[in-house]
């Protein structure tokens, strides 16, 4: 069902409508059954009959129209518009000069870092191959040989760093070394060589 005051839907069963607030026809007259009495058939006894007692007639609630108070809309003057003024801005003189320059200062930057240390760190990469070969007999003697050398340069240079690194590759060197000569010995057991 449609509004008729504003026209919009209107769900069955709603007694107003929900966009302007009038009440639908549907609730505006309700709809009464009248209540039909049975028909009484007279009957005859030796007694006689009290007066029949009046139904009683359902009441229904008066509904009151809910009134709503009106909104003021704000009320505006008709002619009144901002007033518009203009900026007012001072003149500025521009100001003819050589702009300042800051010197640049150059600094020499010292060398803080040590210088690296190739002999050391060439030692510690044979000490490495040399640990790894260390397995295969007579083939890493050159290995070792080569770490133990450029380990100890490295650990012999001043003013170098990777004193670290060339300690490693001696110890390396070294290990795989010991390793290399007791695979020897074990083989020279067995009847290999």
């Amino acid at each position: 069902m449609y509004c008729e005051s504003c026209g919009s839907f209107i769900n069955d069963g709603e007694s107003f409508c929900s966009n302007c607030g009038a009440r639908t026809p549907q609730a505006a007259r309700p709809v009464v059954q009248p209540i039909t009495q049975p028909s009484q058939v007279p009957v005859y006894t030796s007694q006689p009959s009290p007066a029949p007692m009046p139904i009683n007639q359902p009441v229904y609630p008066q509904q009151t129209q809910t009134v709503y108070p009106q909104q003021s809309q704000p009320v505006y003057p008709q002619n009144a518009q901002p007033v518009y003024t203009p900026p007012q801005y001072q003149q500025v003189h521009p100001i003819y000069q050589q702009p300042a320059y800051q010197q640049v200062v150059v600094t020499q930057l010292s060398d803080t870092r040590k210088r690296v240390n190739g002999a050391a760190t060439a030692g510690l990469v044979f000490g490495i191959i040399t640990a790894c070969i260390c397995w295969i007999p007579l083939v890493n003697l050159l290995p070792a040989i080569f770490g133990l050398i450029f380990s100890i340069v490295g650990l012999s240079k001043k003013n170098a760093g990777g004193k670290g690194r060339a300690i490693a590759g001696i110890i390396m060197s070294g290990v795989g070394m010991l390793i290399s000569a007791y695979v020897i010995l074990a083989l020279m057991a067995e009847g290999y060589y």
